[in-house]
This record gives structure tokens, sequence and C-alpha cells, in this order.
């Protein structure tokens, strides 16, 4: 059976939820930035864009270039909120799911039309349903290749649907300039101008050992990927090994509360997976990286398998205290579960009477976000960090 590979990706995101949460937004330029001298725009509007804002350009810069733009400093609390609730969504459509970021991620859907229908039904019910029941747009492109499907998706902005063919992936690609091949950045676009290299077209008719001499073993994935192959798999949640959630700060911090409250959140998160997909943790690892992107992990055993927030928190908690080794501010923590099992932990972690309240408390609150969404339902001592 041909693979079919759907990449969906939520239209400016950042500036959509900033829309939705005040609507006086719609229509004007917006900049989601902290709005400090050496901070960086972390989304723009395509009224903003307009006057040449992107995002990752230095703030000053974009002040200069759109003076009359809204900043907005960020809500990540309702992105990461609106995430989950974009891939409870795409959850439901196939049990290959990738997230590749908050926004974005590919959905394996071989074999998945007995159930949905034809590619283009399904990706247009997923539209449908993203739009209905989160007030977003996404933009879908489909293919049976990873790398196509996400230039096929960009192509398709904003909110709409591109398929590449069987057969036909080459042809689509040929003509794009050669930045748009994921993998050529700023460093090797004008190293391959240099050479000629104008189009994706021009990169897959190079010699294959010409390729590799230019680009080093880059260069066979880069020739492959402009010809349209890719075999790469899409990491499916149920196959994974592990299943995480991490967050980047707009702002490197320091603070430890903040950091205590922003791993409540993902420990709560990984939690809700776990139960969603009947799978238990055995091992924990918190996951830090510092402002100068070097990356720390620690990890520990429990001592029976477990998906109950309150135990995954405990052990974050005591991690997190291990892998804060350095003064130096934080740009992005981590939370991961791992070793997972479907099997019934044998032995408790609480009395009989308490684990027992606690598991009914999950399912019950669980069944309230499969159906209302993930943050219907939140513990209390997150709702007071958040006031705070």
């Amino acid at each position: 059976m041909p693979r079919i590979v759907f990449h969906l990706d939520l239209d400016t995101f950042f500036v959509s939820v900033e829309r939705l949460l005040d609507p006086s937004l719609v229509g004007k330029p917006v900049v989601v930035s902290p709005g400090t001298a050496r901070s960086v725009v972390a989304a723009a509007s395509y009224e903003a864009r307009v006057f040449g804002v992107h995002s990752a350009m230095p703030f000053a810069k974009a002040q200069r270039l759109c003076p009359q733009a809204v900043v907005c400093p960020g809500n990540f609390a309702a992105y990461a909120g609106y995430s989950r609730a974009f891939f409870d969504i795409l959850d439901d459509y196939s049990p290959a799911l990738e997230p590749a970021s908050l926004d974005e991620g590919y959905l394996d859907y071989t074999g998945c039309h007995r159930l949905f229908g034809p590619p283009l039904a399904a990706a247009a019910a997923i539209q449908t349903r993203v739009k209905e029941e989160l007030g977003l747009d996404v933009s879908v492109g489909i293919s049976a290749s990873k790398v196509v499907a996400k230039i096929a998706s960009d192509l398709a902005k904003p909110a709409g649907i591109l398929y590449a063919l069987p057969g036909q992936e080459a042809a689509l690609l040929a003509p794009l300039p050669i930045r748009r091949l994921p993998g050529v950045g700023p460093k090797t676009e004008p190293r391959l101008m240099r050479l000629g290299i104008r189009t994706i077209g021009d990169l897959a008719k190079l010699p294959r050992e010409l390729a590799g001499q230019l680009l080093g073993t880059a260069g066979y994935w880069l020739q492959d990927a402009a010809q349209g192959r890719d075999d790469s798999m899409v990491s499916g949640r149920e196959q994974a090994k592990s299943i995480s959630h991490e967050e980047t700060f707009m702002i490197d911090t320091t603070d430890p509360a903040f950091l205590r409250h922003a791993l409540h959140r993902l420990a709560c998160e990984v939690g809700y997976r776990l139960r969603k997909h009947g799978l238990k943790s055995s091992t924990t690892c918190v996951k830090v990286r510092y402002a100068d992107f070097s990356l720390h992990t620690c990890s520990q055993t429990l001592t029976q398998p477990t998906d109950l927030d309150r135990v995954l928190f405990a052990s974050g908690t005591a991690l997190l205290q291990k892998v804060l080794t350095r003064r130096v501010r934080i740009r992005l923590l981590g939370f991961s579960a791992r070793n997972l099992t479907a099997e019934k932990a044998q032995g408790l972690l609480l009395d009989l009477e308490g684990k027992e309240r606690l598991e009914n408390l999950h399912t019950a609150a669980d069944r309230i976000r499969q159906r209302y969404g993930y943050d219907t339902v939140r513990w209390a001592s997150l709702l007071r960090q958040d006031t705070e």
C-alpha cells in the first residue's frame, strides 16, 4: 500500500491565539515578542509581514520596519493549551502522529482511508474540526514522504491543502528556490548559489557523488529530498519509547518558582497522554537547555510504573534539583516518561484507598478533557500559580 503522510501546520499560530484572546487585534499588524532591545520576533501576522517583518528577526529591526505593529509579549500557557487540543484532534485520525513543534506535526495516514475516506476528504475534515473547535486555520501538505509533505503544506498556506501525487513530487519541487528545501539554511544556501544551484531542481540534477563531495554526507540526503525521496518514518505515539513534553521560554530564566510551575504543567501533560494511551512509565527524565545551548538531563527509575500526575511531578521535582548545576539562565525545560508498559502495576505507591481515589479522579477529569478540551480541568495548585 502506498504511504500517505500529512504535514499539518497551524497558520500564524501565536498570532492567531492572541487574536482569539483579544479579537481587537484582528486585521492589525501583530508581532509576538518580549519587546526588549535584545529580543527577537517569535511570530508576525501577515499584515506585519507586508513590511518585511518575520520570525527570528531582531525586535529592534522589526520595530523600525513596522513601528505601528501591536506587540504581544506572548502567552505560552495559552499556546500550549491550544497545541494540546490540536494534537488531540489529529490523534483521532491516526495512531502514528509525530509532533514537530507546538503548531505542526506529521501524521501517517496510510491505511486510514478505510475509516475516514480519501486523503483530501480527511484533510478537509481535519481543517473543519480545527476551525470549529479551536478557531484556528491549518494548512495541510500530503505526500508519500515527510519532506515533500512539509514543503506542500508551506505552499498551501494560508488554510489550504496541497496533495503531491505519487510520481509528481520531483516536478512539484523542481522550480522552487533552493532555500525551500528543509536542511538548506543560511550557510548552505549561499554555498549552493555560488555553484549555480538556485532551485531544488538544480540540486536534483547534480551528480550524486558530486553532491556528497560538496556537502558531505548531508549532500546525499539533500539530493534525495530534492528528488522527492524521503523514507524517514513518522514516529507514532503508540510506538514511541517515551512520552515527553517540553517548553522553550520566551525569556530565559533562573526563577525556581517559575521552573517548578512549568515542570508541573509538563508532568501533568505527560500523565494525561500516558493515561490516554493506556500506558504507565517506569522512568522519568528532566531535560534542561541553558541559554548557551548546553544540554543537561537527569533520570530516575521509579519503584513501580505509574501514570499519576502527582507521582510524575514529585519525581520531576527531585530531578530538577539535581539537574540545575549552573548559575546560567534556562531557555528550555522538558519532562519525559520512559520505559513504558501497558501492564498494570503490582504493588502500591500510595495506600490502596488513596491510590484508587486518585485513579478515579484522573479518569473523570480525562473524560471531561477529551470532550471539552484539556484545560477545562486543572489542578488547583496550577490555577493558583497562574494567577500569582
